[in-house]
């Protein structure tokens, strides 16, 4: 489908709309993943999903939105309806100069979500609301230097629970990068961060870190990219009990085709994020991926993730590792058949293990799914 809109000398947009929606059946021997309270049932979750992308000469705007509804046999207090949309905007200004905009808005719960994977365990599932708007400005200096000042801030709410803590994080960074040749390149990264827990008192955490990057990308086929870099956090507790911290970033990503049948991804991070315990925490987190093509048809995939809160370099190392140790791992082995072009089904197998020494103990789940998804037509055309 095409479709012409408009006049003039205006450039036109290129326009594409990719949709989708999935029924997923899922089983679950502790679906809260808890050690107090295990909750055993089935579960159904459908959730259309789409991704609309406009592009010209001198823009491009995406946005993907997913939707899901989640009900649960007999744990209807489990049962959601959540949102989660992601913005993305690069407007190019002049030939040296852009400005960036990416945006997210997550309404989820704790039962599904992951991004605050340790801390202590929850015996319910608590809904939240979670957005980010992060602007930005490039202007590449010469051929091949560019320097990106932007800004982020993030606000986190959660509700009807005193177990977890509303925060806000915000700040400024500034970018560098230097294209060393066509494959590869150094960067540099200077950034500062406030986070506030939405508690009584006038608490807050500073934050100034640096991280210093070198990438390398040879083909389509295989990328890799690293970076070091340290953190120095100042802690404001009222009243005047002031304290700070020293320690180190690391991240690590590559991705690398090793046949025309496997792809491996993995990624290593050690760094001060915020959370909802009501302080920023620093966490390791290890993430690796393996998809292999076993027939034209039929994909087996593997993903595994680990995270725990230990900084065993920073100042403050020991004194975590003693009492306030969480760690998280999950396992989710997985096969995939395209029925049809426009029919697929997946079967997963997903073991999740925590442990949280404060608490007192460990918890693991075990869960299988089963999703069929049926991808809807493709729309594209032309406007302005």
């Amino acid at each position: 489908m095409a479709i012409s809109l408009g006049g003039g000398t205006a450039s036109a947009q290129e326009w594409k709309l990719e949709s989708n929606i999935s029924q997923q059946v899922l089983y679950s021997d502790n679906l809260l993943l808890s050690r107090n309270r295990e909750v055993e049932t089935v579960g159904f979750i459908t959730a259309p999903e789409l991704h609309l992308e406009r592009n010209s000469p001198t823009s491009q705007i995406a946005f993907d939105g997913r939707f899901e509804f989640a009900e649960y046999i007999d744990h209807s207090d489990f049962n959601s309806q959540d949102q989660l949309l992601d913005l993305r905007v690069d407007q190019a200004l002049s030939e040296r100069a852009a400005l960036r905009l990416s945006a997210y808005f997550n309404h989820d719960t704790t039962l599904k979500s992951e991004q605050d994977v340790t801390g202590r365990f929850l015996d319910d599932s608590i809904e939240f609301i979670s957005w980010n708007v992060a602007p930005g400005f490039a202007y590449r200096l010469t051929p091949v230097d560019e320097m990106v000042v932007r800004g982020n801030y993030r606000q986190t709410t959660y509700y009807d629970t005193e177990e977890k803590t509303d925060y806000e994080y915000f700040g400024p960074a500034l970018d560098f990068r230097h294209q060393l040749n066509e494959l590869e390149a150094v960067t540099a990264t200077v950034g500062a961060t406030r986070y506030i827990p939405d508690e009584p008192g006038d608490d807050y955490t500073d934050t100034i870190s640096t991280l210093f990057g070198y990438s390398y990308q040879s083909s389509e086929r295989f990328s890799i990219s690293g970076g070091v870099g340290v953190a120095y956090s100042m802690r404001h507790e009222d009243p005047g009990q002031d304290s700070d911290d020293l320690g180190f970033r690391l991240k690590f990503n590559t991705n690398y085709q090793l046949s025309d049948q496997t792809r491996l991804r993995a990624s290593i991070s050690h760094d001060n994020e915020p959370s909802g315990d009501g302080d920023t925490v620093v966490r390791n987190r290890v993430t690796f991926g393996l998809d292999h093509q076993l027939a034209p048809l039929v994909t087996a995939r593997l993903n595994m993730d680990y995270a725990d809160n230990v900084d065993i370099i920073g100042s403050e190392g020991d004194e975590t590792s003693d009492e306030d140790t969480s760690r998280y791992t999950s396992v989710r082995p997985a096969i995939a058949w395209q029925l049809t072009e426009d029919w697929s089904l997946e079967a997963q197998y997903r073991f999740r293990y925590r442990l949280f020494d404060d608490d007192g103990g460990d918890a693991m789940s075990n869960s299988v799914f089963l999703t069929l998804q049926y991808d809807l037509p493709t729309w594209a055309g032309t406007g302005f």
